[in-house]
């Protein structure tokens, strides 16, 4: 009797090999991802304290274009406001969000846009200042 052997099926599946390769990639992916999740409040401080630089150099150019006038940006808590010989702005003031707070303080910016040397402190992540210079440079310090 004659048995008719049918040819071996071959399986499809994975090898082990492309099973590690495959968990290395995901897990080199998630190492790299993890950073990029930070705190809303850390996010929210630094959006902020770049909010706060713009904010100041805003204040400068107005002081250096309008050499009659005077300058200033007040920060009290949340909130900034910028003013041309003590009138507010029209747009201002801007409120920040509720969870980043400010120093209150006022930086005046004369007609070459110099300004006393100050430094801004954000909370709740003190990690984050802004510096002022004597020229009037402002930036994340």
């Amino acid at each position: 009797m004659l048995l008719w052997l049918k040819p071996p099926v071959k399986q499809a599946a994975f090898s082990l090999l492309e099973l590690i390769v495959v968990i290395l990639i995901i897990g080199i992916l998630t190492a790299a991802a993890i950073p990029r999740f930070s705190s809303d409040i850390q996010t929210n401080a630094r959006s902020a304290a770049a909010i706060v630089v713009n904010e100041l150099r805003f204040a400068q150019q107005l002081a250096m274009n309008n050499t009659e006038r005077t300058s200033a940006l007040t920060l009290n808590s949340n909130q900034i406001t910028i003013s041309q010989d003590g009138t507010s702005l029209n747009a201002y003031p801007i409120t920040l969000d509720q969870s980043v707070t400010f120093d209150d303080v006022v930086v005046t910016f004369d007609s070459n846009g110099n300004a006393p040397a100050t430094t801004i402190s954000i909370t709740p992540d003190p990690g984050f200042s802004v510096c002022v210079v004597n020229t009037g440079f402002a930036y994340l310090c």
